[in-house]
């Protein structure tokens, strides 16, 4: 397949993502397709497709308006790295890696991350996501917001 293949393939899967059916993404990824993002260390590394739908499910529940706009796509051999803009207001339970929920706070996130995808024969095989966790809590009032203009300079 070629990268303009790859990179349509991993825009299926944002689609899916933004139609919050996980399902539909199904047919876009090899059924060996393995995830990882932050947390999933923490529960044994690389997620299989069914426990990555339970994950990004999660975020789904605690956004019910959660939308990704994509923004630069890059495409080399069998690998497609999308950086995109999430955005949606928290307002249902957020899971945490530790297995707590954060209860919802009513307050809009508007977070940057990248997701890079392994495509081999037309379907995703790995998944690796990565966005600023810092900024999401601070956004929810969670963790207190840096204040660089009273950072000393070096």
């Amino acid at each position: 397949m070629s990268e303009l293949d790859n990179i349509r393939i991993a825009e299926k899967l944002f689609d899916a993502l933004n139609a919050h059916n996980l399902n539909l993404g199904d047919s876009y990824e090899d059924i060996d397709y393995k995830f990882e993002g932050p947390g999933t260390a923490r529960n044994g590394g690389a997620l299989n497709r069914d426990q990555a739908k339970v994950y990004i499910q999660g975020f789904i529940n605690g956004f019910p308006d959660l939308h990704f706009e994509l923004k630069q796509k890059v495409a080399q051999g069998e690998y497609v790295v999308i950086n995109w803009v999430a955005s949606g207001t928290h307002t249902g339970p957020l899971p945490t890696p530790t297995g707590e929920t954060l209860p919802a706070t009513g307050k809009k996130a508007t977070v940057v991350g990248s997701t890079t995808y392994q495509i081999k024969n037309g379907k995703a095989v790995k998944g690796w996501t990565y966005w600023d966790m810092v900024s999401l809590l601070s956004q929810l009032g969670i963790m207190p917001v840096l204040q660089l203009e009273r950072m000393p300079r070096m």
